[in-house]
């Protein structure tokens, strides 16, 4: 069996965790670690049993099982985090109990958190939150017991009613009040301000986050675009004047999404300096960030976003990442005298967005097991507002799953090929950011395009899209960002191509995609269960409806049932919401997470 899975991973094919889980499941002869997690919050552990073959058949077969097993605990890590994890095995056995004690060094557990890398990247993010959730803990830990002292479990199910009336409340009491929603995303940042119950205006921003080497990077752009929303309003309130009709056309200039930092920051300037002291203030704020958010405060650290910085040796990375983690101060000091910042992961706001809008619908009752959600864009956010209307403080780092234990070859290119499965933060094959994401979209053009479809390969080339380079003797290709960030247009490209080529290349490649959500259904059922069985899908990647059925066609391959809803303007039921679907320029696809986050700000 094992023996199956090592030559399809030496072909290039992938071999799903999910696959290799139920094969496991039959074994005649086999061991199993059982895991107990020590969850953030609260007492009642969550067991996970990882059966596994027995070692020895061969170091192959031996190192396929210990990637397996490392790929479940940190899939788990990944997504529920937790204080501790009790693994109990039968401990006569010598290699199973080395092994496992083996794995406080696979996961770093004992090294600075500068220094760990892989796996341990999970365990950083723990630790993080671990202090502000639970600081008296040490850190994160692994403990080794025999499976005699496995203690007597609570089976008893927990039964739980949602009050959807927590949905209908955010959208109410918006007059009179000026509000932001912000969206912040890998490629992009959006912004809507909403005053006395409508939406003002809309403001995009095209960045690179990756590229930068402090977090004070990341922080002004984000500071810089409220404040300019803030000048918008201050600027209407004026009596009319010549100088408020020029500012009026500098206003339209800075609004565009090509405007630079120079000239909004220019134009905040001559408007705060014109209402001298007289500001229009912001009331509260709601934002989306992609890292782990908790309490308002970002602590994960450990995304693609943060990549330069965290590599930058000029400076400490854990003193430098609080400039980011106090985002919320720093937003606050722009808003009125004790206005709110709230900020949570883009996940947890997808689903919620999801939900408020569903308990706006004529069926509200279809939140009663709350809302599993995920967004497509850079990279995969997922969201879960859980039975009881709750958003849990975890990690929820679905991204980082380990989906797939093979694609050998693909391996073996760097983390910034566009051809390689390895993960860009931590270097660990098979993780869901080279799969259900942009990322995801390039890789397999590359795969598929220059020996299926060479005329196309060729075509990105032409257009820029895709750029040759000799790195270390070795050739690579990447997306250009610098003069001009070819990401958003490459991706926009691979989307019509469906429709344009009607060809199996072009659908192959989107179905894939659709195995690989599938895969990742599978994965958050096992980790997380919840009681939410469709997935509801945000982002730029569903915004063609060819697309999203190529998906979806995929995904039924792998789980005939399964049900992914798109967030498009069907999702469209609250009065802001179809204020956007209305709007001539923006979609809702686009600015429904910046909406919700107007919704968040309102709880």
């Amino acid at each position: 069996m094992i023996a199956q899975f090592l030559e399809s991973a030496k072909k290039g094919e992938p071999v799903y965790i999910s696959t290799v889980y139920a094969a496991f499941q039959n074994l005649e002869k086999s061991w199993t670690l059982h895991c107990l997690l020590l969850p953030l919050e609260g007492k009642e552990p969550k067991y996970f049993p990882i059966k596994i073959p027995e070692f020895g058949a061969s170091e192959a077969t031996d190192q396929f099982v210990k990637e397996y097993v490392w790929a479940e605990l940190y899939n788990i890590l990944s997504s529920l985090g937790g204080r501790r994890m009790d693994i109990y095995i039968d401990d006569t056995c010598s290699e199973l109990l080395s092994f496992v004690e083996d794995l406080k060094d696979v996961f770093n557990i004992s090294l600075k958190r500068k220094d760990r890398q892989g796996y341990g990247r999970a365990i950083n993010v723990i630790d993080r939150m671990l202090e502000t959730l639970a600081p008296e803990e040490k850190g994160f830990r692994f403990t080794v017991s025999s499976l005699a002292d496995f203690p007597e479990l609570n089976t008893v199910p927990v039964n739980v009613k949602q009050d959807i009336s927590i949905y209908s409340t955010v959208i109410e009491n918006l007059a009179n009040k000026i509000m932001c929603g912000v969206d912040v995303g890998g490629t992009d940042i959006k912004i809507v301000l909403v005053k006395d119950g409508h939406v003002h205006c809309y403001k995009e921003y095209d960045w690179f986050p990756a590229s930068f080497t402090e977090s004070q990077q990341l922080v002004n752009p984000i500071c810089l675009i409220v404040r300019l929303m803030r000048a918008v309003v201050s600027l209407e309130a004026l009596s009319s004047s010549a100088e408020k009709n020029r500012l009026n056309v500098m206003m339209g200039k800075a609004l565009h999404i090509s405007a630079s930092e120079e000239l909004m920051s220019s134009f905040c300037s001559q408007v705060e300096t014109l209402c001298d002291g007289n500001l229009t203030e912001i009331d509260s704020l709601g934002m989306c960030f992609p890292d782990v958010v908790v309490k308002n405060k970002i602590v994960g650290g450990e995304v693609y976003k943060t990549r330069g910085i965290r590599n930058n040796p000029a400076i400490d990375y854990e003193s430098d990442f609080k400039v980011l983690t106090d985002l919320n101060d720093r937003i606050a000091e722009l808003l009125k005298k004790n206005g709110s910042v709230r900020i949570i992961n883009d996940g947890p706001m997808a689903s919620f967005t999801a939900a408020v809008e569903i308990a706006a619908s004529d069926t509200p009752q279809m939140i009663e097991k709350g809302v599993f959600a995920h967004t497509l864009g850079t990279e995969l956010g997922t969201g879960w507002v859980d039975e009881r209307g709750a958003i849990p403080d975890i990690p929820l780092e679905v991204y980082n799953f380990i989906i797939d234990l093979g694609s050998y070859p693909e391996r073996e290119y760097d983390p910034d090929d566009l051809r390689s499965v390895n993960n860009f933060n931590t270097g660990i094959p098979g993780t869901l950011q080279k799969y259900t994401s942009q990322s995801g979209i390039f890789r397999l053009a590359m795969k598929y395009f220059p020996e299926e479809r060479p005329d196309l390969f060729a075509e990105l080339k032409e257009l820029g899209f895709v750029v040759e380079s000799i790195v270390d003797g070795s050739t690579q290709f990447h997306v250009p960002t610098e003069p001009e960030d070819m990401r958003k247009p490459f991706l926009e490209h691979m989307m019509s191509l469906p429709e344009r080529e009607d060809d199996e290349v072009n659908a192959k490649i989107w179905k894939e995609m659709g195995k690989f959500l599938a895969i990742t259904w599978l994965e958050t059922k096992k980790v997380l269960n919840p009681d939410a069985d469709s997935r509801v899908i945000f982002g730029r990647l569903v915004k063609r409806k060819k697309c999203f059925d190529l998906m979806v066609e995929g995904a039924w391959s792998i789980k005939k049932d399964i049900v992914f809803e798109i967030a498009d303007s069907t999702l469209a039921n609250t009065k802001l919401m179809k204020e956007l679907e209305a709007d001539p320029h923006f979609t809702v696809a686009q600015f429904a997470q910046a909406i919700g986050a107007v919704y968040f700000a309102n709880r």
